[in-house]
């Protein structure tokens, strides 16, 4: 998997690609091909390069210039290839060679002068000599006249000529020399082949590190340390919702979570976070097994080889079921996994909350109980009551609103959401709808009627 193929899987994901600020497009092929890192060995790399970017792009005094000269650089590696397989190329082909050739001997020169330590590019200065015979060191091309004398003293010829005859056969001689030259020269340039496309490789990686840099500063994200005990966040936050709650001049409340080898049932009323809290952990794993800084104060993390995310916003109209047939078959294809043996993270929102509570609770106990005999990171939301399969269990804390707070408007209720984990050891879940109905001004005939039914409900 690449991020390119995860991205078209998880829709979220395309927001993390478009706020990655890749400058060429060398950069953005390459961000692109980026791999979901399997191996410790590989991804600790990948966070080390981001952590020495940081230090050096960010103490330049002219990182902007840097950042000018990636941009420049286009992808002529499809060209590259065609010079590999014995192909004579034409003028277009060596101008963008030559271009590309001169941006990289500039950015060579510019790495040279700082204490970068990452990689060192070659020097091109020889397929610069070859397309700029003349040493112009500008970036157009076409068959000079200095490759060759004879052609020098034809085109001389041809342009002092009046005897039309005389020209065309000129113009046959010049073209037919010019073909030779373009020959020669793409068997000059094949030798340096291997030099060229390393030095892209390298430049198109500068451009993604950079990227995954800012990134890191601008969301303030942190290096996650590699773990092989349990998921661990401080801090946790979504950026997506986030970047929202501020263009509506809210906060955030980031929070503290861990998980280990076993079932964890989240309880909470609706509009606690329960989902929220699922699609940022699912989100900041994806974007730590990209080899990305996560959006927490500070991570610890498992590599897991997939993850596995239901939540109810997904889609089931394509497929042409009911929600629920939808759900279960997802449930499923986790439960086939899980019993490979395969280390996953699953991520399971309001379990079967397109059935009856009766049945919906049997599911979920029986979902959690094939958890437990499959260890793996297994996160599982629910606002029903009576689950009782062993499992840890944590609780958002949920409302805070106390008799002395009057008139809550219902677009400030979020601000009385604490979204804090606590663990608890019983098997009920809070019961604030009514609360919550009557916060946002309900008829009041309607909720006197509900609560007389809870307080039966509670009695019997």
């Amino acid at each position: 998997m690449n991020f390119k193929n995860i991205t078209q899987k998880v829709p979220a994901l395309k927001f993390l690609m478009d706020h990655t600020p890749i400058l060429s497009n060398v950069g953005e092929k390459a961000l692109h091909s980026s791999p979901f890192y399997l191996k410790t060995n590989q991804l600790e790399a990948e966070l080390e390069n981001i952590s020495v970017i940081i230090d050096w792009y960010f103490s330049l005094e002219n990182s902007k210039s840097l950042d000018l000269l990636i941009h420049t650089l286009q992808d002529f590696s499809g060209i590259l290839k065609r010079l590999k397989n014995g192909e004579i190329l034409d003028d277009l082909d060596y101008f963008e060679i030559k271009k590309g050739a001169l941006t990289m001997q500039s950015i060579k020169a510019f790495l040279d002068q700082t204490p970068f330590t990452l990689f060192t590019l070659d020097s091109l200065q020889p397929v610069i000599h070859i397309l700029d015979p003349e040493n112009t060191l500008l970036p157009y091309f076409y068959i000079y006249s200095a490759y060759d004398e004879s052609l020098r003293d034809k085109r001389k010829n041809y342009d002092q000529s009046q005897d039309q005859s005389v020209k065309e056969q000129l113009f046959i001689e010049i073209s037919q020399m010019e073909d030779q030259i373009r020959k020669r020269l793409s068997i000059s340039l094949r030798q340096y082949t291997p030099i060229l496309e390393s030095n892209l490789n390298h430049i198109a990686h500068l451009d993604v590190w950079i990227a995954k840099a800012k990134l890191a500063k601008e969301w303030n994200c942190c290096r996650p340390s590699i773990s092989t005990k349990g998921i661990y966040y401080k801090g946790l936050f979504h950026p997506i919702v986030k970047e929202r709650l501020a263009s509506e001049n809210k906060q955030f409340q980031a929070v503290e979570i861990d998980l280990q080898h076993q079932p964890t049932l989240i309880t909470g009323a609706n509009m606690s976070g329960k989902t929220i809290l699922l699609k940022s952990v699912a989100f900041a794993q994806w974007m730590f097994q990209l080899g990305f800084f996560v959006p927490a104060q500070e991570a610890s993390l498992e590599l897991v080889e997939e993850i596995f995310f239901s939540v109810g916003d997904q889609s089931s109209e394509l497929s042409g079921l009911s929600s629920f047939a939808f759900e279960i078959l997802f449930i499923n294809e986790i439960i086939k996994e899980v019993k490979k043996g395969r280390k996953l993270l699953i991520l399971v929102d309001e379990l079967a909350r397109t059935t009856n509570p009766i049945e919906g609770t049997i599911l979920v106990n029986a979902f959690l109980e094939i958890m437990h005999q499959y260890p793996n990171f297994c996160l599982v939301t629910t606002h029903y009551s009576g689950v009782k399969t062993k499992c840890r269990r944590l609780r958002v804390k949920g409302l805070q609103i106390n008799e002395k707070i009057e008139n809550v408007q219902p677009k400030d209720l979020n601000q009385y959401m604490d979204y804090t984990l606590i663990e608890i050891f019983n098997e009920e879940v809070p019961q604030e709808a009514i609360k919550i109905a009557q916060i946002l001004g309900v008829d009041a005939d309607f909720l006197q009627i509900a609560q007389n039914l809870l307080n039966e409900s509670k009695n019997n």
